[in-house]
């Protein structure tokens, strides 16, 4: 059984954060990427961007702190795919 999520809200709602945290919850992204992002943040002053930079990896959006384009992440869980 597939699940399709959408995330709608405001600029600078979390949208973008909420899914990499998930993601990351979930098992799909590798602590090497998590801590890599957290060092990236860090370095450029947006150290709590780290987890929307899961779904945000143009440079463009990760120097403006914005997402520009739709993201979109598959996964599959114990029960579903």
């Amino acid at each position: 059984e597939r699940i399709s999520m959408v995330v709608v809200g405001h600029v600078d709602a979390g949208k973008s954060t909420l899914m990499g945290h998930l993601l990351v919850k979930l098992g799909h992204v590798s602590q090497k990427v998590v801590k890599k992002n957290e060092k990236n943040a860090k370095e450029i002053g947006k150290s709590s961007f780290y987890l929307a930079w899961i779904m945000d990896e143009d440079e463009k959006e990760r120097s403006h702190g914005v997402t520009i384009d739709v993201a979109q992440k598959s996964f599959t869980t114990e029960t579903k795919s």
